[in-house]
């Protein structure tokens, strides 16, 4: 008797390219690696906690508004 192991795909890291900015957190819905930027110079750098607005992303892969809460934590804003 045979017997096949079927593995569900693991979430890996995206490949990387050289330069890329390093990933801060995931997204909630989607699982995406997130690269949020500084608004003002554009270097690689997660947001900061609880300023509302500014604490605030648009997830690339899925549309959600995703708020970033610290220690490469992210919640949906309107999980309605």
């Amino acid at each position: 008797m045979r017997t096949e192991t079927i593995r569900s795909p693991d979430i890996t890291e995206s490949p990387s390219e050289p330069g890329d900015p390093p990933a801060f957190g995931r997204c909630p819905v989607c699982k995406k690696p997130l690269r949020p930027r500084c608004i003002v110079t554009g270097e690689p750098k997660a947001p900061p906690v609880g300023q509302g607005k500014q604490s605030r992303a648009i997830c690339t892969g899925c549309g959600n508004i995703i708020e970033y809460i610290g220690n490469g934590k992210w919640k949906l804003v309107n999980p309605n």
